[in-house]
């Protein structure tokens, strides 16, 4: 069985308990865990200057991103059986704690290895801004694809975000929230965020829905009224009354841009530079523009489904 398999098969392995509340101590531990992975991670995409991974941050216009002090700590799973798990291991951490952390999965020989391998890495973290899990971004024929940390004691995706603690700054001075797909899409409005008058702020949803507890969480740090979603090139057809009953309940102001046919924040940076992403957000009209047709609501889920929640006030920022 190659990493691949292990790792598919691993999907529907779970961790001992992943819904049992841990302890004090196993919650740290976990969280531990992660942690040194992030560093382990953030030190390999340095080792690997010549793999994919770090020349489709440089192609993307997200050279920012390899700086020492960026605060996206993007990293690099190597492509290795178990190099993690080995590193982890000298960092006297168990394979029990390695795999309840959802670092690791047991291949057919009943060895742990890496659960990620060759991927550009992303520190996926809950509302107290902890490090939970991760999101991989992965090459394929197609182009790129994510894959997740599964779910464990500490990490369930409708549970984490990207972003948040990346741009917290941003967040308290008032910037927007802008939903988009992909983490390089939220780099690019980032950078043009802090080259200007530092209006907005990116949450990449890496292709998954929005659930009540990541809209709770992001309210909770935004201090803007507004959020806006950046629609994909067929957004007038997806944008329908299904998702646009619950978020004006979190949000008094609901707003979207449709882009260029082909374009993303990423592309639109790379061909224009930060002035013509930067036109293109402020043109941002209400949601409500862009509904194919009227209906009552569904609470069936879609893609871009935002679900009701409560206004919270934001914790303290976890490390």
């Amino acid at each position: 069985m190659d990493h691949l398999e292990a790792w598919r098969k691993g999907i529907g392995r779970k961790n001992p308990h992943p819904s049992a509340v841990p302890t004090n101590a196993e919650r740290q531990r976990l969280l531990e865990v992660n942690h040194a992975a992030v560093r382990f991670y953030r030190r390999e995409l340095f080792r690997a200057r010549g793999a994919w991974a770090w020349k489709y941050l440089e192609r993307s216009g997200a050279s920012d991103v390899l700086q020492p002090t960026s605060a996206w700590l993007a990293g690099y799973a190597p492509d290795a059986r178990s190099r993690l798990v080995d590193h982890l291991q000298s960092q006297r951490f168990d394979l029990d704690t390695i795999r309840r952390g959802g670092l690791g999965v047991q291949d057919a020989g009943g060895r742990l290895v890496d659960r990620f391998r060759d991927q550009l890495m992303f520190p996926a973290r809950d509302d107290l801004l902890a490090v939970v899990g991760f999101v991989g971004l992965r090459k394929g024929s197609g182009g790129v694809y994510y894959t997740r940390s599964p779910q464990t004691q500490i990490h369930r995706r409708s549970r984490s975000l990207i972003g948040i603690a990346e741009q917290h700054d941003l967040f308290q001075a008032g910037a927007v929230p802008v939903l988009v797909s992909n983490p390089l899409d939220a780099l690019a409005i980032e950078r043009t965020s802090r080259l200007n008058a530092r209006q907005w702020a990116a949450i990449p949803l890496s292709d998954t829905l929005l659930s009540a507890e990541q809209v709770r969480t992001l309210r909770a740090y935004a201090q803007a009224d507004t959020v806006i979603v950046v629609l994909p090139d067929n957004g007038r057809a997806k944008a329908r009354a299904e998702y646009l009953s619950d978020l004006p309940r979190a949000f008094r102001h609901v707003q979207a841009v449709e882009l260029s046919t082909g374009h993303t924040p990423a592309t639109l940076w790379r061909a224009g530079g930060e002035r013509r992403l930067h036109h293109s957000l402020l043109d941002a009209r209400p949601l409500s523009d862009y509904v194919a047709r009227p209906g009552p609501p569904s609470r069936r889920y879609v893609r871009e489904q935002f679900t009701e929640v409560e206004i919270d006030q934001p914790p303290t920022p976890g490390l």
